[in-house]
């Protein structure tokens, strides 16, 4: 019976060893919210952030972020991002655009240029869904940064807008220029 036990304990022994000698499989890492967001230089642009999210941006060299919700939308968020971002020293600049009250206008459009390039370091542009953030970005580099409005809207064309859905369906590329 001693033997019998003996070799029940060196069993259960050599088990629990072996157990804890193997590696344990790496847990998969998810991206942060800036890993998977559009990014062309310095300028990242996506849609809303979450809660956590925020704690990454200093991490990430985020310096500044440009919000383009309106009011309306902010209030239904459970935090204060402007609070989340001053506390993390990042600027924060709101820009609401959308509806009858906050329309495209070129005033947003300066507007947002002068934020942008009173920019030091990485800046996140972003709104719901990220398409109001792409849109002013891609007006600006027509604008400001002498790019055509085809090149323009090739570089945003991972924010999901573009091809346009017309050029999806007739299976064309439309050549956008502007009116005389």
């Amino acid at each position: 019976m001693n033997k019998i036990m003996i070799l029940l304990i060196f069993m259960v022994t050599t088990t629990v060893i072996a157990e804890q000698t193997q590696p344990k499989p790496k847990e998969e890492q998810k991206p942060t919210y800036t890993e998977k967001l559009f990014q062309h230089e310095n300028v990242y642009i996506g849609p809303q952030p979450k809660f956590d999210d925020f704690a990454t941006f200093k991490a990430a060299g985020i310096t500044k972020v440009i919000n383009m919700r309106t009011p309306k939308e902010i209030e239904k968020l459970d935090f204060y991002e402007d609070y989340l971002l001053k506390k993390a020293g990042i600027d924060y600049h709101l820009l609401p655009i959308g509806g009858d009250e906050f329309k495209y206008s070129p005033a947003k459009l300066e507007e947002f240029a002068q934020a942008l390039e009173a920019s030091n370091g990485k800046v996140l542009l972003h709104c719901g869904s990220g398409t109001r953030a792409s849109h002013l970005w891609a007006a600006y580099l027509v604008k400001y940064k002498g790019k055509s409005p085809d090149e323009a809207l090739s570089m945003v064309r991972d924010m999901g807008w573009w091809p346009m859905p017309m050029e999806v369906l007739l299976n064309r590329k439309l050549n956008i220029t502007f009116a005389d």
